[in-house]
């Protein structure tokens, strides 16, 4: 991109981080679960095949029924079915987009010393075969350090996916991803989360609230888990479901599991097939 283009990115960032979109009121829901089931394909293929559009986003009228007005940051859609070319521009243009801010922001957090980044990445691996018996060593890897802001502690974060991941969710494929979050300065696991974008959530009413807290297999479940799969040797002195009224409405049924020395667990199960969503460990010296 020469410095003109980089420079008119960076105003339109500025304006707002997302355009104002006119146009698009006259398609159905369906029709736009379609439309982003199509952008999913093209998109890998942009990004590991080298598919471009044939000319970049129009950025005046007259030019396409697809156009970014820079001076405003609006972004004028069609009101019709997208063709391919018109969902590469935009594509085209947000990976143009996300290269320019990199180039303005290009800071990066300073890795701790303690620990490697391979370090990190093979507890993370270790994590997600024992809790979910997932192999994810032919998986796609990403891999960050958050920065301590915001009220939020430092952590790495590891991501593994499906290699074409986009294409499989847009061919409607199950797509099974994992993220792991581990503490910089211990190297220790804290949250090992199983993520399925298509899975059917089933809230779970009054009736089955009751059942479910009268049910002492979740609780066991959740032992076993912690236990068994984690392979935690301290003792469990307290276990108890949590937030039972916000997690009957997302479907999910959640257990804290307290040891001896004031350290959690807490592992989430998706109702009512009692699949394990996520595990999330919390040390007794948090906040301290």
């Amino acid at each position: 991109m020469n410095k003109e283009l980089m420079e008119q990115i960076y105003d339109s960032l500025s304006k707002a981080p997302e355009p104002t979109v006119v146009g698009g009121q006259d398609q159905t829901e369906s029709e736009l679960n379609l439309r982003t089931k199509r952008q999913w394909v093209l998109e890998d293929q942009y990004e590991y095949d080298g598919l471009r559009p044939q000319k970049p986003l129009p950025f005046e009228a007259g030019q396409g029924d697809l156009y970014l007005d820079l001076k405003t940051n609006t972004l004028y859609v069609p009101d019709r079915t997208w063709t391919d070319e018109e969902l590469l521009q935009l594509i085209d243009w947000n990976y143009r987009q996300a290269h320019a801010a990199s180039k303005r922001f290009p800071e990066k957090p300073v890795l701790p010393q303690k620990y490697s980044e391979s370090k990190f990445i093979m507890r993370a691996v270790e994590s997600v075969r024992k809790l979910y018996d997932a192999d994810v060593s032919k998986m796609q890897m990403a891999t960050n350090l958050r920065k301590a802001e915001y009220g939020f502690s430092s952590q790495w974060w590891v991501y593994f996916s499906p290699y074409k991941e986009r294409t499989m969710r847009g061919q409607g494929q199950e797509v099974w991803t994992y993220n792991v979050w581990i503490d910089p300065e211990t190297g220790v696991v804290v949250d090992t989360t199983a993520v399925n974008l298509a899975a059917i959530r089933t809230p779970i009413d009054e009736a089955a609230a009751k059942s479910v807290q009268k049910d002492p297999s979740w609780i066991k479940e959740a032992i076993r888990i912690v236990k068994d799969k984690q392979g935690e040797q301290r003792k469990i002195v307290k276990t108890y479901l949590t937030d039972t009224e916000v997690n009957n409405k997302r479907g999910m049924v959640a257990v804290d599991v307290l040891l001896e020395d004031g350290s959690k667990y807490n592992a989430e199960f998706r109702y009512p097939s009692m699949m394990l969503r996520c595990l999330i460990y919390e040390p007794a010296n948090k906040g301290k």
